[in-house]
């Protein structure tokens, strides 16, 4: 069984939640899911939606190509607030998103690809955490790039 994994967080820019990292490297270990590195994206600085939305249309794909293929989307918040807030400047009420730092991702969207995982027979499991601890990038042996982009 292959899986994908599209793991979601909210630090600023230059850092990591620590979260993120046990997730990701339970992940690779060949005692978690048995997933190859490139099987498995880290955001760590957030994911705006219609980017998550490409990402999750791609997994999809790969993931129907397989007999038993499986998509996990992990998505890590600063606060408990952050997983149950509404949507910013928006007319229209009771719009629940996912805040990842500056992105919001509305639940709607999630629902959608949980319905259709379930049409396609992918099996697609959403968690949704929570953390506000950060580490810095250098502490984990992450290196920046020219221009002060993060390397990731």
């Amino acid at each position: 069984m292959t899986q994908y994994a599209i793991l979601c967080g909210s630090a600023p820019k230059g850092f990591r939640q620590r979260k993120i990292e046990y997730m990701y490297d339970f992940l690779i270990r060949e005692t978690g899911k048995s997933q190859e590195t490139e099987e498995a994206l880290v955001l760590p600085n957030g994911v705006n939606e219609l980017f998550l939305e490409g990402l999750l249309n791609e997994v999809f794909d790969k993931a129907a190509e397989e007999d038993d293929g499986g998509v996990i989307l992990y998505l890590c918040a600063q606060t408990e607030s952050d997983l149950h807030s509404q949507l910013s400047d928006c007319a229209i009420p009771d719009v629940e998103v996912v805040r990842l730092g500056e992105n919001e991702i509305r639940k709607e969207v999630i629902d959608y690809y949980a319905d259709l995982a379930e049409k396609m027979d992918i099996d697609f499991h959403v968690e949704y955490s929570v953390d506000g601890e950060f580490v810095r990038e250098e502490e984990i042996g992450y290196e920046k790039v020219s221009g002060g982009k993060n390397l990731c």
